[in-house]
């Protein structure tokens, strides 16, 4: 856990725990985002409520380049005078500004420029809300006191440097690694008609995923640091792996969008069993089963579950009023999750640490 005066400069204190997780989960790559478009080409604008291929991470920077070219026809209002460059329409070379403009028509980003009328009172335009778009414009907001309610939402590589795998690395991924159970298709471990069929390999799984081995890492920390300074509205994780209860973030601060090891049920009669007694059972290489003969499951969503009550009945409170949201270690690949970056308003900062630019 990270150590020092947490009752000095809190922003410098967040903001060596931010680096320090950035670090220690071997994310690499900062990007921010605002209803701004980036001027540095490593900084990734989310934008307000884009299309899901966008808010999906399905098209990188690169590919978002292509496509702006392949639909430069819907921008032709070019005037040549002003600019003495070869016709970018007819050669090969597009001016990185022209694609951003182009990007930031199409999907309701924003420049700096208009964000106030003429009175400066701004009145139905768009609030400018970072003087720089990039991570020490975040940093200089944040230390004037600009930002009190955060969100944060991560995923599988806040963990990674705990020793936990992600599915979908390629070679590392948990998916990658499954053949040793004879399993049909990987994602049959996850399914709940697999497991009542053969509930041998998901426990033998959950032995190797158990809470207990493994220990929370830097981000984890920072995300309790938020909590404990007063600024954490909520934790949106993928994770199932109870890291951050482990590293002491209130309960009702987390939303574990695809469930815990932490609690469990019986499949058949519904009663709930403790961790401990779920945990001896696995460690013992037993498969948990009640006394009705039901499989006694931790309450992590398989394939086909509904997820927690709480996913669906907290988010469009809490990012309404979230004023800086956090995305660590998660692609946005995964619906419905990958959605709720949709709920918050058009001048929230959004700030994206992941390994991926």
């Amino acid at each position: 856990m990270p150590t020092g005066n947490t009752d000095g400069d809190p922003t410098a204190t967040l903001a060596a725990a931010a680096a320090a997780a950035s670090t220690a989960s071997a994310i690499a790559g900062v990007s921010v985002a605002l209803t701004e478009p980036a001027s540095d080409p490593t900084i990734t604008p989310l934008g307000p409520s884009p299309p899901a291929s966008i808010v999906n991470g399905a098209v990188g920077p690169e590919v978002a380049a292509a496509a702006a070219v392949g639909a430069l026809p819907d921008f032709q209002h070019y005037d040549e005078s002003e600019d003495d460059a070869e016709d970018p329409y007819h050669s090969e070379s597009i001016s990185i500004e022209r694609i951003r403009q182009y990007l930031s028509d199409k999907l309701g980003f924003h420049t700096g420029d208009g964000f106030e009328n003429e009175n400066g009172s701004g009145g139905a335009a768009r609030r400018r809300v970072l003087e720089t778009v990039d991570i020490d414009g975040v940093l200089k907001h944040w230390k004037s006191g600009g930002f009190k309610k955060i969100v944060t939402m991560v995923g599988a590589g806040i963990s990674t440097s705990a020793g936990i795998p992600d599915f979908r690395s390629p070679n590392t991924g948990l998916y990658n690694n499954l053949m040793k159970y004879n399993l049909p298709y990987p994602q049959a471990i996850f399914e709940l008609e697999y497991l009542h069929q053969n509930p041998k390999p998901f426990f033998t799984l959950a032995k190797e995923l158990y809470p207990g081995t493994f220990k929370p890492t830097p981000s984890h920390y920072f995300v309790r640091l938020l909590e404990q300074k007063g600024l954490l509205v909520r934790h949106y994780t993928q994770n199932i792996d109870t890291l951050e209860r482990i590293a002491g973030i209130p309960e009702d601060k987390i939303v574990e969008a695809h469930g815990t090891f932490y609690t469990n049920h019986c499949l058949e009669c519904k009663i709930a069993y403790s961790l401990e007694f779920v945990k001896e059972k696995i460690f013992a290489d037993e498969v948990p089963t009640c006394p009705c003969g039901g499989v006694i499951k931790p309450d992590i969503v398989f394939f086909g579950e509904g997820l927690p009550e709480r996913f669906h009945m907290l988010p469009h409170q809490d990012f309404a009023e979230c004023d800086l949201l956090i995305i660590m270690g998660t692609s946005l690949t995964v619906q419905p999750f990958a959605s709720l970056v949709e709920y918050v308003n058009d001048d929230c900062v959004r700030l994206l640490i992941n390994r991926d630019k």
